[in-house]
C-alpha cells in the first residue's frame, strides 16, 4: 500500500509540474502567435503593394509609355516583378512561421485537455494519503510521501532538460547546414564574379539553399527557446540573417557582386554568433542535468535508507 501511494503521488507530481509549464507554454505561444499575425498583416500590405507596382507597368498607361520612351520600361519592370516575387516569398515564410506557432498551439492545448482532469486526481491522491496516514501513522511514512512528490517533480525537471538538450543539437546541425549553404554560396559567388555573372544567366538562384536553410534553423532555434524557457534557462540565441536569401531568382539584378559578398559575410558571423551561443547553452543544460541527477541520486538514497530501516 505505501509503494502504491508513493508511485501514485509521484507521477502526479510530475504531471502537475508538465501542467503548469504547458500553462506558461500556452501565454508564450499567444504572444507570438499575435506578433506573427501582426507582422503577417503587414507583409500582406507589401505583397499588394508590389503586385500593383507591377499591374501599374503591364498595363497601357501614361507612366508605361514614358518609360518606354526613356528606354527604361523593361529594367523598371523586371525590378517591379522581382520586388514582388520578394514580397511573396517573405509573405510565404511569414505564413510557414504562423502555421508553426498554430499547430505547437494546438499540440500543446491538445496535452491540457488531457490533463484537465489532474486537480481531481491529485486531490483524490492526498486523501488517500491521509487516511493511509491516519491508519498507519510514523514519521517514516510521512517522510516517504513527500519524497515521492519531490522525485516526481526532480523526474519530470530531467526530462524537461533531456528535451532541450535535444532542441539544442538539432539546432547545432541546423545551423552548420546554414553555414555549409553559406560556404558554397561564397564559393559559388566567387566563381560568378571570375566570369563575368555567367554562371546566374538562366541558373537557378544559388542563394535559395541559404534561404531555406536558415529558415529551417530560425524554426529549430524558436523551439530550442520554448525547451530552455521550460527550464528556466531562455536567453538569445542570435539573429539569423534574411535579406541576402530571397528565393526568386533576382538577387544578381540588384545587389552588385560586391554587396552580395558583403552580405555573405555578415551572414557566416551572424551564424557562427549563434551557433557559439547554442553551445554555450548545450553545456549550461548539461551541467544543470548532471546537478538536477545529483539531486534525484540524493532524494533516492533517503527513500532506500527509509524503506530498509
Amino acid at each position: 500500500m505505501n509503494h502504491d501511494i508513493e508511485t501514485r503521488l509521484a507521477a502526479l507530481a510530475g504531471l502537475i509540474r508538465e501542467a503548469e509549464l504547458l500553462r506558461a507554454r500556452r501565454a508564450e505561444l499567444g504572444g507570438r502567435l499575435a506578433h506573427q499575425e501582426e507582422a503577417l498583416g503587414e507583409l500582406r500590405e507589401r505583397w499588394a503593394g508590389e503586385v500593383r507596382d507591377v499591374e501599374r507597368l503591364e498595363s497601357l498607361s501614361l507612366s508605361r509609355v514614358l518609360a518606354a520612351l526613356r528606354g527604361a520600361q523593361a529594367e523598371e519592370l523586371s525590378r517591379e516583378r522581382a520586388e514582388a516575387d520578394l514580397a511573396r516569398y517573405r509573405l510565404a515564410e511569414g505564413e510557414s512561421r504562423l502555421a508553426a506557432i498554430q499547430a505547437e498551439r494546438q499540440t500543446v492545448e491538445a496535452r491540457l485537455t488531457e490533463l484537465a482532469d489532474l486537480p481531481a486526481r491529485f486531490a483524490a491522491a492526498v486523501d488517500d494519503k491521509e487516511r493511509h496516514l491516519r491508519e498507519q501513522g510514523g514519521p517514516q511514512l510521512a517522510r516517504l510521501l513527500t519524497l515521492a512528490e519531490e522525485r516526481g517533480r526532480v523526474e519530470a525537471e530531467l526530462r524537461e532538460l533531456h528535451e532541450a538538450a535535444g532542441a539544442a543539437e538539432v539546432a547545432l546541425r541546423a545551423l552548420g547546414e546554414v553555414r555549409r549553404q553559406l560556404d558554397l554560396a561564397s564559393g559559388r559567388q566567387t566563381a560568378d564574379n571570375l566570369l563575368g555573372g555567367a554562371l546566374s544567366v538562366g541558373q537557378p538562384n544559388w542563394l535559395d539553399g541559404v534561404a531555406w536553410a536558415a529558415a529551417h534553423a530560425d524554426r529549430c532555434l524558436a523551439v530550442l527557446h520554448t525547451e530552455l524557457t521550460d527550464v528556466g534557462l531562455a536567453r538569445p540565441l542570435g539573429t539569423l540573417p534574411r535579406a541576402i536569401a530571397p528565393a526568386t531568382g533576382f538577387s544578381q539584378v540588384f545587389f552588385s557582386n560586391m554587396i552580395i559578398r558583403d552580405q555573405l559575410t555578415q551572414a557566416i558571423r551572424a551564424v557562427d554568433a549563434s551557433a557559439q551561443l547554442v553551445a554555450g547553452v548545450r553545456q549550461d543544460v548539461a551541467q544543470r542535468t548532471e546537478a538536477t541527477r545529483g539531486r534525484w541520486h540524493v532524494l533516492q538514497q533517503e527513500r532506500q535508507r527509509l524503506l530498509t530501516t
